[in-house]
C-alpha cells in the first residue's frame, strides 16, 4: 500500500460513528477525539461519506490516548455489528454460504480497510481467515489487528445463524499476548498468542452453511457497486486472490513473477505494475505466502525443518530458519513445540 492510497476516502463512515460510540463509554466527548483527529463532525454525519486510511488511524490512535484504554481494539470489535460495514454488511448477510460471504469480504476488503489484507483457506478440518496488514500502520497496529479479529469473531454467529459452534471459533495472534488480556478473556472467544500469525480457525464444514437472509438478487446488487467503488478508485477486485490461488508451492518453492503472470494471462512488468497500484508487491506476495505455509507444514506435518525449507525453495534450513525467526521471532524448533 503506498501512501497516496491513505489519502483515498475508502473507509466506511460507520466505522468512525462506532469509534465515537465506544469513546464515549470512557466518558470522551465526541467532538474531543475529532479535533485531536483532525476529521470534521459534518464528514461522519453524511452515510454515504468515507474517511481516508489516515483519518480512521488517527481516530484509532487518538481513541486509544484519550480513553486511556489500551484495549479499545477488543471493544471496538465487541460493539461492531454487520450494518458497521455499510453496504458490505448486507452483501454479507444476502451471500448464499458463510464461504461466499468471506469470500466477498476478502474481495471487496479495499473498500472497508485498505491498511489490511485478508485471504482464506482451509487448513485439514478448519476454516481459516489469516489478516495481514498491507503496509505499516505504525503505533494502531495492534489496535487494528485487536477490533478486525474481534470483529470478525462477532459476525460468525449471526452468518450461521447459530448452526456453528462458538466455543470452536479461535483467534491467533502472531505476538505475546498483552496486559489486559485477562480483562477480557471472559468476553472473547479462545485466543491463542504467539502463533506468528493473525488468523480466525473455525471448523471448515461452517462453510457450506447456507445463510438464511440469502438473497441473490441483492447479493449482485452489492457486488456490483462494490466492484463499480473500486474500478473508481482504479483497483481490481479479484487480483490480489488471483494472484494468491497462483501463488501455490510445487513443492520446491514457489513460481516466479513471470509465471505467475502467465497463468494470469499478463506479462510480468502487468502484474508488476497492477501489484503496485494495490500497495504491494511480488515479493510481498510470495513472502506472505511462504509464511503461511511455512507454519502450516510446521502445524500439521512431520517434516523435518530441512525438508520444509526446501518445500519453501531455500537453499538450506539455516536460510530458512532466519526468515522465519524474522516472521515470528521464534525458531522453527521452539515454535513447533509450542504448538
Amino acid at each position: 500500500m503506498k501512501v497516496a492510497e491513505f489519502s483515498r476516502p475508502t473507509v466506511p463512515v460507520g466505522y468512525g460513528r462506532l469509534i465515537l460510540d465506544v469513546v464515549a463509554l470512557h466518558d470522551v466527548a465526541a467532538d474531543d477525539l475529532l479535533a485531536a483527529a483532525d476529521v470534521p463532525r459534518p464528514l461522519l454525519e453524511d452515510p454515504r461519506a468515507r474517511l481516508t486510511a489516515w483519518q480512521a488511524g488517527a481516530l484509532l490512535h487518538h481513541a486509544t490516548e484519550l480513553s486511556g484504554e489500551p484495549a479499545i481494539g477488543y471493544e471496538i470489535g465487541l460493539h461492531s455489528s454487520l450494518t458497521s460495514h455499510g453496504i458490505m454488511g448486507y452483501g454479507l448477510l444476502s451471500s448464499s454460504t458463510v464461504r461466499d460471504a468471506i469470500g466477498l469480504g476478502e474481495k471487496f476488503l479495499p473498500l472497508l480497510l485498505p491498511m489490511v489484507g485478508m485471504r482464506h483457506f482451509v487448513d485439514g478440518t478448519v476454516g481459516v481467515i489469516e489478516v495481514a496488514e498491507n503496509a505499516p500502520v505504525g503505533p494502531v497496529r495492534r489496535v487494528l489487528l485487536d477490533l478486525f479479529l474481534v470483529g470478525l469473531s462477532r459476525m460468525a454467529p449471526v452468518l450461521t445463524n447459530g448452526a456453528g459452534d462458538p466455543d470452536q471459533v479461535e483467534l491467533w495472534f502472531e505476538g505475546p499476548a498483552p496486559d489486559y488480556y485477562p480483562r477480557f478473556r471472559d468476553r472473547l472467544p479462545t485466543m491463542r498468542f504467539d502463533t506468528g500469525t493473525n488468523q480466525m480457525r473455525f471448523p471448515a464444514s461452517d462453510l457450506d452453511v447456507e445463510l438464511e437472509m440469502a438473497n441473490l438478487v441483492t447479493a449482485r446488487m452489492v457486488e456490483e457497486q462494490c466492484r463499480a467503488e473500486l474500478e473508481q478508485l482504479g483497483l481490481d477486485a479479484d487480483l490480489l486472490s488471483q494472484v494468491r490461488a497462483a501463488l501455490r508451492s510445487d513443492g520446491a518453492g514457489f513460481p516466479d513473477l513471470e509465471t505467475v503472470a502467465g497463468r494470469l494471462h499478463m506479462a510480468g512488468r502487468t502484474l508488476k505494475r497492477r501489484l503496485a497500484e494495490h500497495g504491494t508487491g511480488f515479493r510481498e506476495q510470495v513472502e506472505l505466502a511462504r509464511r503461511a505455509e511455512a507454519i502450516r507444514l510446521l502445524q500439521t506435518t512431520g517434516l523435518s525443518v530441512a525438508q520444509i525449507a526446501r518445500r519453501l525453495g531455500y537453499a538450506d534450513a539455516s536460510s530458512f530458519s532466519r526468515a522465519f525467526h524474522k516472521w515470528t521471532s521464534a525458531s522453527p524448533g521452539s515454535y513447533r513445540s509450542r504448538r
